[in-house]
Protein backbone atom coordinates (compact mmCIF):
# COMPACT_ATOMS: atom_id res chain seq x y z
CA UNK A 1 0.00 0.00 0.00
CA UNK A 2 1.44 3.44 -0.92
CA UNK A 3 1.38 6.36 1.71
CA UNK A 4 -1.99 6.80 3.26
CA UNK A 5 -1.42 10.74 3.35
CA UNK A 6 -0.61 11.03 -0.50
CA UNK A 7 -2.64 12.33 -2.78
CA UNK A 8 -2.37 13.48 -6.37
CA UNK A 9 -5.44 14.61 -8.65
CA UNK A 10 -5.19 11.36 -10.71
CA UNK A 11 -5.92 9.23 -7.84
CA UNK A 12 -7.85 11.18 -5.72
CA UNK A 13 -8.57 9.56 -2.18
CA UNK A 14 -10.88 6.43 -1.74
CA UNK A 15 -12.94 5.99 1.23
CA UNK A 16 -14.18 2.22 2.49
CA UNK A 17 -16.36 2.26 5.34
CA UNK A 18 -16.27 -0.88 7.47
CA UNK A 19 -19.23 -1.31 10.26
CA UNK A 20 -16.82 0.29 13.11
CA UNK A 21 -14.00 2.54 11.46
CA UNK A 22 -13.56 4.29 7.81
CA UNK A 23 -10.31 4.28 5.82
CA UNK A 24 -8.97 7.20 3.78
CA UNK A 25 -6.20 6.07 1.32
CA UNK A 26 -5.34 6.61 -2.94
CA UNK A 27 -4.67 2.66 -3.16
CA UNK A 28 -7.32 0.35 -3.94
CA UNK A 29 -7.39 -2.58 -1.45
CA UNK A 30 -9.09 -5.43 -1.72
CA UNK A 31 -11.34 -5.79 1.26
CA UNK A 32 -13.62 -8.08 2.81
CA UNK A 33 -17.39 -7.55 1.88
CA UNK A 34 -20.55 -7.63 3.30
CA UNK A 35 -21.83 -10.22 1.70
CA UNK A 36 -18.62 -13.03 2.62
CA UNK A 37 -19.05 -11.71 6.23
CA UNK A 38 -22.76 -12.94 6.20
CA UNK A 39 -21.86 -15.94 3.91
CA UNK A 40 -19.80 -17.22 6.86
CA UNK A 41 -22.85 -16.02 9.61
CA UNK A 42 -25.18 -18.12 7.58
CA UNK A 43 -22.88 -20.85 7.65
CA UNK A 44 -22.72 -20.55 11.15
CA UNK A 45 -26.47 -20.80 11.13
CA UNK A 46 -26.66 -23.93 8.99
CA UNK A 47 -24.39 -26.20 11.09
CA UNK A 48 -26.98 -25.33 13.95
CA UNK A 49 -29.76 -26.11 11.38
CA UNK A 50 -28.33 -29.08 10.15
CA UNK A 51 -27.69 -30.60 13.60
CA UNK A 52 -31.42 -29.67 15.00
CA UNK A 53 -32.24 -31.97 12.21
CA UNK A 54 -29.99 -34.29 13.32
CA UNK A 55 -31.43 -34.12 16.79
CA UNK A 56 -35.12 -34.34 15.66
CA UNK A 57 -34.32 -37.33 13.41
CA UNK A 58 -32.39 -39.57 15.87
CA UNK A 59 -35.50 -37.97 18.79
CA UNK A 60 -37.95 -39.90 16.13
CA UNK A 61 -36.38 -43.31 16.69
CA UNK A 62 -37.08 -42.62 21.01
CA UNK A 63 -40.16 -41.63 21.92
CA UNK A 64 -42.86 -43.61 22.09
CA UNK A 65 -45.89 -41.39 21.64
CA UNK A 66 -47.07 -41.80 17.58
CA UNK A 67 -48.52 -38.38 18.46
CA UNK A 68 -45.04 -37.09 19.46
CA UNK A 69 -43.38 -38.91 16.08
CA UNK A 70 -46.12 -37.53 13.80
CA UNK A 71 -45.14 -33.97 15.71
CA UNK A 72 -41.17 -34.88 15.41
CA UNK A 73 -41.31 -36.14 12.01
CA UNK A 74 -43.23 -32.91 10.76
CA UNK A 75 -40.26 -30.22 12.72
CA UNK A 76 -37.54 -32.48 10.86
CA UNK A 77 -39.25 -32.03 7.16
CA UNK A 78 -39.86 -28.56 8.58
CA UNK A 79 -36.12 -27.76 9.45
CA UNK A 80 -34.89 -29.66 6.38
CA UNK A 81 -36.88 -27.13 4.50
CA UNK A 82 -35.15 -24.17 5.88
CA UNK A 83 -31.77 -25.86 5.82
CA UNK A 84 -32.47 -26.29 2.05
CA UNK A 85 -33.34 -22.63 1.36
CA UNK A 86 -30.54 -21.61 3.53
CA UNK A 87 -28.00 -23.48 1.84
CA UNK A 88 -29.88 -21.82 -1.76
CA UNK A 89 -29.19 -18.51 -0.02
CA UNK A 90 -25.45 -19.25 0.61
CA UNK A 91 -24.96 -20.81 -2.75
CA UNK A 92 -26.48 -17.23 -4.40
CA UNK A 93 -23.90 -15.17 -2.35
CA UNK A 94 -20.97 -17.22 -3.48
CA UNK A 95 -20.61 -19.15 -0.37
CA UNK A 96 -20.30 -23.06 0.04
CA UNK A 97 -22.61 -24.46 2.08
CA UNK A 98 -21.25 -27.40 2.57
CA UNK A 99 -18.67 -25.62 4.24
CA UNK A 100 -18.10 -26.29 7.53
CA UNK A 101 -16.16 -24.21 10.51
CA UNK A 102 -18.19 -24.51 13.77
CA UNK A 103 -17.00 -28.58 14.64
CA UNK A 104 -20.28 -29.65 13.13
CA UNK A 105 -19.28 -33.87 14.24
CA UNK A 106 -18.14 -32.51 17.96
CA UNK A 107 -21.94 -30.40 18.13
CA UNK A 108 -23.83 -33.28 16.77
CA UNK A 109 -21.95 -36.13 18.99
CA UNK A 110 -22.76 -34.19 21.98
CA UNK A 111 -26.61 -33.78 20.71
CA UNK A 112 -26.80 -37.19 20.22
CA UNK A 113 -25.14 -38.44 23.63
CA UNK A 114 -27.94 -36.08 24.86
CA UNK A 115 -30.46 -37.78 23.20
CA UNK A 116 -29.15 -41.45 24.14
CA UNK A 117 -29.27 -40.30 28.01
CA UNK A 118 -32.40 -38.66 27.90
CA UNK A 119 -34.35 -41.55 25.35
CA UNK A 120 -32.73 -44.58 28.40
CA UNK A 121 -33.64 -42.25 31.70
CA UNK A 122 -36.84 -40.24 31.03
CA UNK A 123 -38.94 -41.68 27.96
CA UNK A 124 -40.59 -38.86 25.95
CA UNK A 125 -39.47 -35.79 28.06
CA UNK A 126 -36.52 -36.69 27.66
CA UNK A 127 -36.04 -36.68 24.35
CA UNK A 128 -38.42 -33.25 23.87
CA UNK A 129 -36.32 -31.59 26.35
CA UNK A 130 -33.38 -32.78 24.34
CA UNK A 131 -35.16 -31.29 21.03
CA UNK A 132 -36.36 -28.47 23.08
CA UNK A 133 -32.37 -27.31 23.91
CA UNK A 134 -31.69 -27.78 19.94
CA UNK A 135 -34.22 -25.19 19.47
CA UNK A 136 -33.09 -23.12 22.34
CA UNK A 137 -29.41 -22.91 20.52
CA UNK A 138 -30.41 -22.06 17.31
CA UNK A 139 -32.66 -19.41 17.62
CA UNK A 140 -29.40 -18.23 20.19
CA UNK A 141 -28.07 -18.34 16.47
CA UNK A 142 -30.40 -16.56 14.52
CA UNK A 143 -30.43 -13.63 17.21
CA UNK A 144 -26.61 -13.46 16.80
CA UNK A 145 -26.96 -12.75 13.32
CA UNK A 146 -29.67 -10.54 13.41
CA UNK A 147 -28.21 -8.18 15.59
CA UNK A 148 -25.38 -7.81 13.71
CA UNK A 149 -24.08 -6.11 10.43
CA UNK A 150 -27.06 -8.07 8.77
CA UNK A 151 -29.70 -5.83 9.83
CA UNK A 152 -28.20 -3.30 6.98
CA UNK A 153 -29.83 -5.77 4.41
CA UNK A 154 -33.14 -5.39 4.98
CA UNK A 155 -34.22 -8.52 2.73
CA UNK A 156 -31.70 -11.07 4.41
CA UNK A 157 -32.55 -9.90 7.39
CA UNK A 158 -36.02 -10.17 6.38
CA UNK A 159 -35.57 -14.17 4.91
CA UNK A 160 -33.84 -14.85 8.19
CA UNK A 161 -36.57 -13.54 10.54
CA UNK A 162 -39.33 -15.42 8.58
CA UNK A 163 -36.91 -18.54 9.24
CA UNK A 164 -36.53 -17.41 12.71
CA UNK A 165 -40.14 -17.63 13.39
CA UNK A 166 -40.88 -20.38 12.06
CA UNK A 167 -38.63 -22.75 14.45
CA UNK A 168 -40.08 -20.35 17.25
CA UNK A 169 -43.18 -22.26 16.41
CA UNK A 170 -42.37 -25.31 16.78
CA UNK A 171 -40.67 -24.74 19.96
CA UNK A 172 -43.77 -23.45 20.90
CA UNK A 173 -45.67 -26.55 20.22
CA UNK A 174 -42.81 -28.23 21.65
CA UNK A 175 -43.44 -26.64 24.79
CA UNK A 176 -46.81 -27.44 24.96
CA UNK A 177 -46.38 -31.53 24.40
CA UNK A 178 -43.31 -30.76 27.01
CA UNK A 179 -45.52 -29.38 29.65
CA UNK A 180 -48.26 -31.85 29.19
CA UNK A 181 -46.13 -34.44 29.69
CA UNK A 182 -45.00 -32.62 32.54
CA UNK A 183 -48.40 -32.53 34.24
CA UNK A 184 -49.04 -35.84 33.50
CA UNK A 185 -45.93 -37.08 35.55
CA UNK A 186 -44.71 -34.36 37.56
CA UNK A 187 -41.54 -36.61 38.96
CA UNK A 188 -39.99 -35.19 35.84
Amino acid sequence: MRGLSSFSPSHPPKTIFYPVCCLTYNTFIMATTYPENYTKQLQRLEALLNDSYKTYQHAIDHVQSADLKELLRSVATERESILAELKSRIRSMGGDPEHDETGFLATLQRGWQGIKAAAAGSGDQGVLDSCRSSDVEVLNGYDDVLQGTILEDTELKTFLASQRLTINNALIELDARYFKLFKSDPSF
